[in-house]
């Protein structure tokens, strides 16, 4: 806060030179008054220093201010705001008759229409209408200028000069140098005005930045951060303070790099005045999020490097959406190019065995009498074999249906998977021996016991053993052996050294018609369908299928089961 100032004084040599001094004291203190009114911060010590300037100035009694506010019936009320006293006189400022005059009812039209036209009203009390000495007198008032006071080119209020000891005169000289003073005032409450809609318009930009989620940038023309809205440290975790002046580049996830190069190159080198495009910023916890920009090239102030702005929209949540739903979209399509595939092999697969026996069994029907027993014999055992081979194509299908419907329950039993091992073993050696693979078994010296269902893990061994010799070229060999790995845990492994399969299709080889490759349906036959009914029937006694596998090299197969444990009765797929 200022001190306050005070006015010079001098001795006046002639009436002239008192009139020239009263002037020149007024125009001083009007001058030291706007200099209160810029260099203060509080208004109201400024607006009493101002008048307290303007009262010594002029040698008066009271010095006030009235602002003008419309009423409810569409007059003006006039109310004291502001006041300064000289010693020993009374203060009105708190005076209930001088807040909310209505001027007019108060016998005070001629002051409006003076004061509406711009004009001055000054001159001796008793002098004044009648109807204006009431109030006048009451409050001790000898004489009085009244001056305008405009704020935006529209009557604001008035200021008043009141000499309650002498009746003062008053001239067009002095009147006119309160004209002054009265301008500065109407100034003033201008800047009052427009700082009071500044704040306001902060409060309500700091306001909308606070609650907008978008982050709101600039960038300068060296590719920093110079301003960052607050919604930047709550996305991305790092703080305004630390952020600005550094390089944008720095938060820009190193893949997205060259696309916001470009893009910000092309807006400084003005070959487009705005850009949108998509990449991921780092967060100051680790990770990355999307985003999208919208950016926009200022014009070039005089003197200042060229300058971006725009904003950063959050879209993680929809991107992330957005690409789970085409990844979603490429595995459906695959499944059912998949399961298209499938329904494609399963139909040749039923017809093939089918047609045999149709085949077979007309040509026994038409011409059996006629045929040799041998031969006879022979369409007897095809036709058998083939019958068994659709059967078990269709309880593959089956079984895999009632497992995926959770309709399968367990009969349990204690088993020892090496003697249910050994039985599945010698069942499809002749099977091994006419591909001339060497099928081998190796027993465990101790019992290697499971709580299991024998009809389920049988047909769990048959199929992956089944599986080791389509896919075992001749002269190949398959081993199968159940151990103890853990003390909670019975093990049994199916190893051969067929084609082998490479890494990528491991992780889709127990789904159901994704595992299916096309080549080798046709080269082995099948439906494809055995490792799945493997997995979900293993699964089903709370067991695990785990898969080794390299081309060319062959592959194994270790089913792990929870040694002697009960497991739940049934699976949700």
């Amino acid at each position: 806060m200022s001190s306050a100032p005070t006015l010079p004084s001098r001795a006046p040599d002639s009436d002239d030179a008192i009139m020239a001094l009263r002037r020149e004291r007024i125009l001083t203190a009007t001058g030291l008054a706007a200099e209160q009114f810029l260099s203060e911060s509080n208004h109201r010590t400024a607006f009493q220093t101002a008048l307290r300037l303007l009262g010594e100035a002029t040698a008066v009694s009271r010095v006030y201010v009235f602002q003008s506010v419309p009423g409810e019936k569409g007059d003006s009320l006039w109310s004291q705001r502001h006041e300064w006293c000289a010693e020993g006189i009374a203060p009105q400022i708190d005076n209930p008759d001088l807040q909310n005059l209505s001027m007019a009812e108060a016998g005070f039209s001629r002051w409006l229409r003076e004061l509406e036209a711009g004009r001055a009203v000054y001159g001796p009390v008793r002098e004044f209408p009648q109807s204006e000495q009431p109030v006048l007198l009451a409050q001790q008032i000898r004489s009085l200028v009244v001056m305008p006071v405009q704020v935006h080119g529209r009557l604001w209020g008035m200021i008043g000069f009141d000499d309650c000891t002498t009746e003062q005169g008053w001239n067009e000289a002095i009147v006119s140098c309160l004209r002054v003073a009265a301008r500065v005032l109407g100034a003033a409450y201008e800047r009052i005005d427009y700082k009071t809609h500044r704040d306001h318009l902060l409060e309500d930009y700091q306001l909308l930045l606070n609650s907008v989620r978008e982050v709101i940038f600039r960038v300068g023309d060296q590719g920093s951060w110079s301003f960052l809205s607050p919604a930047w440290a709550e996305l991305t975790g790092w703080s305004i303070v630390e952020s600005l002046g550094r390089p944008c580049t720095d938060f820009i996830d190193p893949e997205f790099l060259d696309t916001a190069r470009a893009e910000m190159g092309s807006l400084f080198m003005g070959q487009v005045e705005t850009s949108r495009w998509e990449g991921r910023l780092l967060l100051a916890r680790g990770g990355s999020r999307w985003f999208v920009v919208n950016s926009r090239r200022l014009p070039q102030a005089p003197g200042r490097g060229v300058e971006i702005v725009g904003t950063l929209i959050d879209v993680d949540d929809a991107k992330r959406a957005e690409l789970a739903l085409i990844e979603a979209k490429r595995a459906a399509e695959a499944a059912n190019r998949a399961k298209s595939e499938f329904l494609s092999t399963m139909s040749h697969e039923l017809r093939t065995p089918l047609n045999a026996v149709i085949g077979l069994t007309e040509s026994l029907i038409e011409d059996g009498a006629a045929l040799e027993p041998v031969r006879t014999q022979r369409y007897l055992e095809i036709i058998h074999r083939s019958g068994k081979q659709l059967l078990a194509q269709i309880n593959d299908v089956l079984d895999l249906a009632r497992i995926e419907a959770g309709q399968i329950r367990l009969a349990l039993t204690h088993l020892d998977l090496s003697n249910v091992g050994a039985s599945v073993v010698e069942v499809l050696r002749r099977t091994a021996e006419a591909k001339r693979l060497q099928l081998t078994f190796v027993r465990s010296p101790a019992p290697v016991l499971v709580m299991a269902d024998e009809r389920l893990l049988r047909q769990v061994l048959n199929n992956l053993i089944s599986n080791a010799i389509k896919f075992t070229p001749e002269g190949g060999a398959i081993t199968v052996g159940a151990t103890t790995p853990r003390p909670d845990v019975a093990a049994i492994a199916v190893s051969d050294t067929g084609i082998g399969m490479p890494p990528e299709k491991l992780a889709m080889l127990f789904k159901p018609f994704s595992q299916l490759d096309s080549s080798l349906s046709r080269k082995y036959g099948g439906t494809g369908l055995g490792l799945t009914l493997v997995d979900r029937l293993v699964r089903l006694h709370g067991g695990t299928v785990e898969v080794t596998s390299e081309p060319g090299r062959g592959s194994t197969f270790q089913v792990e089961l929870p040694a002697g444990a009960v497991p739940a009765q049934s699976l949700t797929p």
